[in-house]
């Protein structure tokens, strides 16, 4: 059997008649607040001369200030900047753990450092200019004793080892 049509489904249950009732209760919040949906030309003039200013001046004024204020704290780009506070404790922190120590050596990861001297000797042999009496084994240690104070690293060397010592204590 299909779905009666629509002349049945009316003449069953008294569906689609006019329900006066209904009809009050579905009007009567519209008639109420019709005054109020009103838009007058003095509501328009009260409420622009709040949001205006507002929304031009206070709130871009606030959001600013907040970012200058954000720009010259310690925790504004902390990842680019080397000296800051927040980095050398994360650097720290990443010196704790074994896997991660040591990862700014240029020989880490080096399967024979023996091996890498051997291949640079022989290639200095080879370029050094003629009459040099330079060799790669005085220049390494050379090198390996080097103090420089002003190089960036050995500063933050210092810092990370006094953080290092204070998250440990």
């Amino acid at each position: 059997m299909g779905w009666p049509g629509p002349g049945v489904a009316r003449a069953r249950g008294g569906q689609g008649q006019f329900n006066p009732t209904l009809a009050v209760s579905a009007a009567l919040p519209t008639l109420m607040f019709a005054a109020d949906a009103e838009a007058k030309y003095g509501d328009q003039r009260k409420w622009h001369s709040i949001l205006v200013p507002l929304t031009t001046l206070i709130v871009p004024g606030i959001a600013f200030a907040a970012f200058l204020l954000y720009t010259f704290s310690d925790d504004f780009a902390w990842q680019l900047n080397p000296n800051a506070p927040k980095n050398i404790e994360k650097q720290a922190q990443y010196d704790m753990v074994p896997a991660w120590k040591n990862r700014s050596d240029p020989f880490r990861g080096l399967l024979n450092k023996d091996d890498f001297e051997k291949g640079l000797e022989e290639a200095w042999e080879k370029a050094k200019p003629a009459g040099s009496t330079v060799t790669v084994k005085q220049k390494l240690a050379e090198m390996s004793t080097q103090n420089n104070p002003h190089f960036m690293e050995n500063k933050l060397a210092k810092l990370r080892m006094k953080a290092r010592a204070a998250l440990s204590a």
